[in-house]
């Protein structure tokens, strides 16, 4: 079974007397992965999520692109800024600050 259809049935219903367990498995699942990632896992132009091991509540769950790497982080630029990363521009235009994050806290998409 493919991950799309997967996706499909579980949001139509499919498997909802299994969601406990369904969660449970994708949630050890995660925390395996987040265990062997390392930076060369990461690729500028790739989407990530930041995940509940953010220090900044706010930013659980927010999209970024990958920007740039440096020695053991990564740069981001989030798809919808707020907070103290988000920037005003002269124009109006509300803009991304660029934000350095270690990999244990961002998922990728």
């Amino acid at each position: 079974m493919d991950t799309e259809t997967l996706i499909a049935q579980i949001e139509a219903g499919a498997f909802d007397s299994s969601l406990g367990k369904v969660k449970a498995a994708i949630d050890l699942r995660m925390s395996a992965s987040r265990k062997t990632r390392t930076l060369n896992d990461y690729h500028v132009g790739e989407k990530v999520v930041f995940n509940e091991l953010t220090a900044t509540r706010y930013m659980v769950g927010q999209q970024a692109t990958i920007v740039s790497k440096k020695l053991k982080k990564v740069v981001v630029r989030l798809e919808t800024p707020k907070g103290r990363f988000a920037h005003t521009r002269l124009d109006g235009e509300v803009q991304s600050a660029l934000v350095t994050a270690p990999i244990e806290i961002l998922d990728l998409v």
